[in-house]
């Protein structure tokens, strides 16, 4: 969802010294071994679908990416390189980035750009599935109540249990073009839990803005799931309340990923958004702290 590794590491050599100090009564109830690996949303849980934040956690470091809406209801993306600065507690940039539209190929890393850092967040985690999001956009100060989503029975993750990620058998993770590196900018979330994947991929419009498709992909096959992709507008990120009964879906085509193993799969995807585009990408786990994380 992101500029994805080379512009997290522009981020982390900007902003890896950015350290936000917790209040001093937040206390999390976690043990230093708690991974939060996942997709979460506003708690409780259903109050405000329509936007969720992806963890990729591994070793002291969150990569998150918010799917949300801008002030026009239109789809919108930021990510965030989150250090830990406290038992629980993640801190960092919130960044925007634009990017060739999703119809190039090939896509063309060097032309990804880190637009605007809109903003601040921190993450605060009372528990391995409750904490609370806050950010800090444009002068106003959000704070949400957050929670894993769970649709099917959710998985443990871990950080370098496993160094032959090609061993695992769940697939919630951040993903991106293979070889890794070939096509920074853009990539996948994958929340897989029981035989249903959802899938947030993140890119950029026609005008290079970002942009965001999600997928339900159920099992249809040997390690091969399906399902239709879906554009979705919805109240403005800094809507208090949100109102779920804004949100709106559009079918904008299907997506499949087929794996061959726990690191490699391919992505085959049809859209139909105003244009028509097909294509297939091989997919890799992104690592960004060596060996990475697997759930189970």
């Amino acid at each position: 969802m992101p500029a994805l590794l080379r512009v997290a590491r522009i981020i982390v050599f900007l902003f890896g010294t950015h350290y936000l100090i917790a209040p001093a009564n937040a206390v999390a109830q976690v043990t230093p071994a708690t991974n939060f690996q996942g997709l979460w949303w506003a708690a409780p849980a259903g109050s405000e679908s329509g936007w969720g934040i992806n963890f990729a956690h591994q070793g002291d470091v969150i990569f998150a990416t918010w799917f949300t809406y801008d002030t026009q209801g239109n789809a919108i993306w930021w990510s965030m390189t989150a250090h830990q600065v406290a038992l629980g507690v993640f801190t960092g940039m919130l960044v925007e980035t634009w990017g060739p539209p999703v119809t190039t190929t090939p896509f063309e890393p060097n032309d990804v750009k880190l637009a605007t850092n809109p903003g601040e967040a921190t993450l605060t985690f009372t528990s391995a599935t409750t904490g609370t999001f806050e950010t800090r956009m444009g002068g106003v100060n959000q704070t949400k109540a957050i929670t894993v989503q769970a649709f099917g029975p959710v998985p443990t993750c871990a950080w370098g249990t496993q160094p032959d990620l090609a061993r695992a058998t769940n697939y919630t993770d951040l993903w991106w073009a293979a070889p890794p590196g070939s096509e920074s900018g853009w990539g996948i979330n994958l929340t897989h839990q029981g035989t249903n994947i959802y899938a947030t991929w993140f890119v950029y419009n026609m005008n290079s803005r970002p942009l965001w498709y999600s997928v339900i992909a159920a099992q249809v096959g040997p390690a091969t799931y399906a399902g239709e992709l879906r554009r979705t507008n919805g109240p403005a990120y800094n809507s208090e309340p949100f109102d779920p009964k804004d949100i709106s879906y559009v079918s904008t085509g299907t997506a499949t990923f087929t794996f061959s193993d726990g690191n490699n799969a391919t992505f085959s995807y049809f859209l139909i958004n105003g244009f028509q585009s097909s294509g297939s990408k091989a997919i890799t786990r992104q690592v960004f702290r060596p060996p990475g994380t697997v759930c189970q």
